[in-house]
């Protein structure tokens, strides 16, 4: 899976798995997406976490669930008491962003391009964890995964998380293996547990 994603989904995906499948082995790998691509095409993956859309014939990719984004902002910044933001609220706001290869530096782009918003020049973090950070220093707004702010994640202090009124942002996730895998019908028990646990965490 990708870094982030992993680390706010697997503390609520792998304890429901290991109830499910008591004997299963997980061996957990977090990569960028691009990286999990090419393994998981070479046979070096069973499967992966990765972000609908994916474009790729050989492989078969099962929709888990809708992950919402929310704003984070410093918490004197004029939209960190807004209720029920809406994505044409970011027009003229400078997001900070995370460097190429993130598959959530991609998706931020996409809300960039739709609200009229910028990304801030001069800087690309390198990690959801420096972004969150850099907020709560004063340093400007980002979006983050709703999974990720979710307990037990813990913020730092001096940030606010605004909520999306509906139509909010999202990114959808799916489990991807490859079509000739011969772990299919296991992969899609698999991804009916993460899935079904995933949304719960999100209500």
């Amino acid at each position: 899976m990708f870094p982030t994603l992993g680390p706010y989904l697997l503390p609520h995906a792998v304890p429901a798995l290991r109830e499910a499948f008591p004997q299963l082995e997980l061996l957990l790998v977090e990569e960028k997406s691009d990286v999990l691509l090419q393994r998981l095409r070479d046979g070096q993956l069973d499967a992966a976490l990765l972000a609908l859309p994916l474009h790729d014939e050989q492989l078969h990719a099962q929709f888990l669930f809708e992950e919402p984004f929310v704003l984070a902002a410093p918490e004197r910044h004029p939209l960190a008491q807004a209720r029920g933001l809406h994505i044409d609220d970011l027009g003229h706001e400078t997001l900070l962003l995370l460097e190429d290869g993130h598959c959530l530096r991609d998706q931020a782009l996409d809300v960039c391009r739709l609200s009229g918003a910028q990304e801030k020049a001069g800087f690309r973090a390198t990690s959801l964890e420096t972004l969150r950070q850099m907020v709560a220093a004063g340093v400007g707004v980002t979006l983050l995964p709703a999974l990720s702010v979710h307990a037990p994640v813990v913020q730092p202090a001096g940030i606010r998380l605004v909520p999306f009124a509906d139509p909010a942002p999202t990114r959808r996730l799916a489990l991807a293996w490859r079509k000739s895998s011969a772990l299919d019908g296991f992969l899609h028990q698999v991804a009916d547990v993460i899935g079904a646990r995933a949304r719960a965490q999100l209500g």
